[in-house]
């Protein structure tokens, strides 16, 4: 009994003790909470050789297992939380798209109904393109900037199909472009070339385009992994159309879609502003290109195209004149000597319209010397 007595003492002694431990470490406990809530970088303790702010990513296995999970797991969500509050004012940098986009499926089939201009806006109001005809992927940044150029006049039926198609098209490979209209005013000769330059020349006043797609707006593209991209070398891109059975119609054909970076534009002084009417420039810009580059293609299974229906335009009766001339033209014919007016530009909701005049006498002055002395030595 008399021992059973004095362990009661000691017993009670050390339980207050307990309790006087438990409560100091509470309290600590809940000031180091406290000042973690109220500052989000002190996260862990400066002794903790994994306090620093963890990078984004998935957070490391080894940092898991030495520390604790739910200290870890606060830190990196506020650290997130910190670098968006941080930027909120500016632009976000946004991670590159990928190379391969995602959402390709291969062989796809256009919608060739005409629908009216306002159905085709209607149909296209959530896809987020602004003004002008202008779109980038809003969740990573694209690889590629491409202006897509279209010489235009009179083909109102096929440009809304065009439209109603294309855009969604591009979308999907995730670059950043914008279409334009280059039109000459009623009443001087189409000269699809002298457009092509125009809209070169025009299109980077407005935008650091990297590379342009030369496009007439009558093709349409049957495989969405044509690429709409800068290309290491100049690029004939509708190399198989339906109208020609799905075959390369020549080796040196450099017609109807193609892609072409700034320096490559620049190197062969731009397309030939000679070729007014139908026929001509396209062999003239294939000269040019294979005394620098090759002419690069997809394979015919994926640079497919579909002609849509249109009147045959009239021939270019002096075209052979300006091919005779070969290099010669290059070195003095084409961005170089480029003479146009802009009569105005409209920024619509899919496009942008830019309408110009030239002078067809005036061009074809600028090498009516060249023209001459080819004539003399025959």
């Amino acid at each position: 009994m008399f021992n059973r007595g004095k362990r009661r003492p000691l017993f009670v002694l050390l339980l207050v003790l307990h309790l006087i431990v438990l409560s100091t470490y509470t309290i600590l406990r809940y000031q180091t909470t406290t000042e973690t809530e109220t500052y989000p970088d002190r996260v862990l303790t400066e002794a903790d050789p994994f306090a620093k702010p963890l990078p984004p990513g998935p957070l490391p296995a080894d940092l898991i297992e030495k520390s604790e999970r739910l200290l870890l797991h606060q830190n990196y969500k506020r650290f997130n939380k910190q670098q968006i509050t941080k930027d909120e004012n500016q632009k976000l940098t946004l991670a590159p798209c990928s190379l391969l986009p995602p959402n390709l499926v291969g062989r796809v089939t256009a919608d060739l109904f005409s629908y009216e201009m306002k159905e085709v806006e209607e149909h296209l109001a959530n896809s987020s393109i602004q003004l002008g005809g202008h779109w980038h992927p809003s969740h990573c940044t694209a690889h590629y900037r491409v202006a897509i150029i279209i010489p235009y006049r009179n083909r109102d039926m096929q440009l809304r199909i065009f439209l109603n198609f294309m855009h969604s098209f591009l979308q999907k490979q995730q670059i950043d472009y914008q279409i334009y209209l280059i039109e000459p005013i009623e009443g001087i000769k189409f000269n699809r070339a002298l457009l092509f330059n125009i809209g070169f020349r025009e299109t980077l006043k407005q935008y650091p385009w990297q590379c342009f797609i030369f496009h007439d707006v009558d093709l349409i593209p049957e495989d969405d992994r044509n690429i709409y991209s800068c290309p290491p070398e100049p690029r004939h891109m509708s190399v198989s159309v339906n109208t020609f059975n799905y075959e390369l119609p020549y080796r040196g054909i450099f017609g109807g879609v193609s892609a072409m970076t700034v320096k490559q534009m620049e190197t062969v002084n731009g397309f030939s502003n000679q070729f007014f009417g139908w026929g001509g420039e396209d062999d003239d810009m294939s000269g040019r290109i294979i005394t620098k580059y090759r002419i690069s293609r997809y394979p015919a299974s994926i640079g497919r195209y579909r002609m849509l229906r249109h009147r045959p335009d009239t021939p270019n009766s002096n075209r052979f004149t300006f091919l005779h001339l070969g290099t010669n033209l290059m070195s003095h014919d084409g961005l170089s000597n480029l003479q146009y007016e802009i009569v105005d530009i409209e920024k619509k909701k899919l496009f942008t319209h830019i309408r110009v005049t030239y002078n067809e006498t005036l061009i074809k002055s600028t090498v009516a010397h060249l023209v001459k002395k080819k004539k003399k030595s025959h």
